[in-house]
Order: C-alpha cells, then sequence, then structure tokens
C-alpha cells in the first residue's frame, strides 16, 4: 500500500488548524495598556453645591471624579451638599479639599477663611461668563421686569448667585422691590424654580442662563437677563499640598482642551463644565462680596429685613 504524504495526515491538518487560530487570537488581543499612573491610597472629597437635583447632579459631576482618579495619583469621591452654606462649611472645615462652588458662596469662602479659586468653566462661546435669567411662560403677558409688579416670583437657594443674589438687585433696579411682588419663594435649585413657573405656580423666576436654554424648549422665555458674570470657580482648601492642587488644576485645565483629554464614562458632563476650564483669580469674585455686604442698605429699599448671604 502506497504511503501517504505528510501534509495529508490528519495530525498534520490539526496542527495547522491550531496555528491559525492562534494567529487570529493574537492579532484581536488588545495592545498593551499605557503604564498606569503611580497611584496613592488617599481619598479626595471634591464638593458641590446642589445646583440640580441629586439624580442630576450625580449624572454631571461623577465622570468628572471618575476624570480625576484617572489623571491623577488620587482617588477623587464627590459630595453633593444638602445646602450651598454646607459646602462652604465641608470645604472651610476641610471636610472636602475642592469645591465647585457659586460665585457668591465663593466669595464669601474667600473673605471668611482664604478659599483659592483655582479654574473657572468655560461657556460654549469660549468664554468664562455666564447670566442670570428671569423667565416667564411664553403665553405671559409680562414683557419686562416692570410688569412683575403684584406678581410672584419663584428664586432659587438663598445663597445662590443667579438665583437670588443677582436677581434681587436686577428687580430693585427696575424698580420692583420686593415689596411690590405679591409673593416670593426660595426653591431648592434652579430646575425647580423653572418648573414652578411652567406649570404656573409663579409668574416668574431667575435662573442661570443654562437652564434656561433648557427650558425654553419647553414653553419659557426669557424676559431679562443680567450683565455677565465670572462662571463660578473650582475653590480649594487653603491647607491643601502644593502637589494636590497642581495636579488638580493641571487636570482640569487638560480637559476637553483640543490636544486634551477627554471625560470618561458613559452619562453627559454638567453643562456649565462641558466645554473646559481656563485659571481663576479670587479678585473676580470681589464685586460680588460688595454686593452680598451691601444688602441691608444698598440692595434697594429694604431689601432684606435681615441679610441671608452674611449668616453661617
Amino acid at each position: 500500500m502506497p504511503t501517504r504524504r505528510g501534509k495529508n495526515r490528519p495530525g498534520a491538518k490539526l496542527l495547522k488548524i491550531w496555528a491559525i487560530a492562534c494567529l487570529v487570537i493574537s492579532l484581536a488581543a488588545p495592545a498593551p495598556a499605557a503604564p498606569p499612573v503611580n497611584r496613592t491610597e488617599e481619598k479626595v472629597l471634591f464638593g458641590v453645591i446642589p445646583r440640580f437635583n441629586p439624580h442630576v447632579m450625580y449624572e454631571y459631576y461623577q465622570p468628572l471624579m471618575d476624570y480625576l482618579s484617572r489623571k491623577t495619583s488620587y482617588r477623587f469621591e464627590l459630595r453633593v451638599g444638602r445646602s450651598y452654606m454646607e459646602t462652604v462649611g465641608d470645604l472651610e472645615k476641610g471636610v472636602t479639599k475642592f469645591a465647585y462652588l457659586g460665585g457668591a458662596t465663593y466669595a464669601l469662602a474667600r473673605h471668611r477663611f482664604g478659599a483659592r479659586a483655582l479654574v473657572r468653566p468655560l461657556n460654549r462661546e469660549g468664554k468664562s461668563t455666564y447670566r442670570c435669567c428671569i423667565l416667564v411662560r411664553k403665553d405671559s403677558p409680562v414683557k419686562t421686569l416692570a410688569d412683575l409688579k403684584g406678581r410672584t416670583f419663584a428664586f432659587g437657594a438663598p445663597f445662590s448667585t443667579t438665583g437670588s443674589l443677582i436677581p434681587g438687585f436686577m428687580l430693585v433696579e427696575a424698580g420692583v422691590p420686593p415689596a411690590d411682588l405679591k409673593s416670593t419663594r426660595n426653591f431648592r435649585n434652579h430646575e425647580e424654580v423653572a418648573r414652578a413657573v411652567l406649570k404656573g405656580v409663579y409668574d416668574a423666576g431667575a435662573v442661570k442662563d443654562v437652564v434656561a436654554w433648557k427650558f425654553e424648549e419647553r414653553g419659557l422665555r426669557v424676559v431679562a437677563m443680567s450683565e455677565e458674570l465670572p462662571t463660578a470657580p473650582v475653590a480649594a482648601s487653603p491647607s491643601i499640598s502644593p502637589d494636590l492642587e497642581k495636579a488638580v488644576t493641571e487636570a482640569l485645565l487638560s480637559l476637553g482642551r483640543q490636544g486634551g483629554d477627554e471625560i470618561p464614562g458613559p452619562g453627559p458632563l454638567g453643562p456649565e463644565i462641558l466645554h473646559g476650564f481656563e485659571r481663576a483669580r479670587g479678585a473676580d469674585y470681589d464685586f460680588l462680596y460688595k454686593k452680598i455686604v451691601s444688602i441691608p442698605t444698598g440692595c434697594g429699599i429694604r431689601c432684606h429685613s435681615s441679610n441671608p448671604f452674611l449668616k453661617k
């Protein structure tokens, strides 16, 4: 009987199949990962004032914590304050090392305990400014702020820059002091204000511009806007180490820039920090502190019976 050639033997065929399979697996395997950042076990709490409802807060800001944990050698955890002043207090006591505050709350923190402004976000035009917007329903007869006399008004949180401080001045300057409003109420965050106006519970309300744009599509209309204000800063406790401050500042400045880093994770990023950051100066917020301390006599004809911003 003639001898079979090696290429026809079953064993040789199996060896060939095995070799091809190994080649396919090796080609499909991912490339070796870049060397990880030298990590520490230090946990860093990052505070945020409650601008939105709690679910939205975690949706918007948790990706930022993931990014900072990946970009630096520290492990960041989000701490959403139950109130604006709780977030300021946590930063003062060192519970948090960083906090994304509002303009007015940062001005208070800078004055009280020397909190440092590190960076502030850019808006969709690439500028580090934003505005307070006063909203009404699209079918409202209100055309100007003067038309709000005798009507109801929804403010944001008592320590909010664009929810409380700035709209108070806007109304007084338009000749509508609080005594000329039918009733007012402070809501916990900007979205609650917008929904109260949309439902017709209040005739008008004050929100930050990114919330105004969102609710314009749902049936609200901007009746007045403030002057440009510096966007709210990420602030650092004066007690943190230079290395930690440098690491966070550089990571945030790199975020979202051309050639920089993108936010990780499946969730959206907060609309006010979507476009990256630039360096901030604490002195840029001093004018807000001057407004705060002028409230008892200068916010217009007994605007407040007492100054809520100066209460701890």
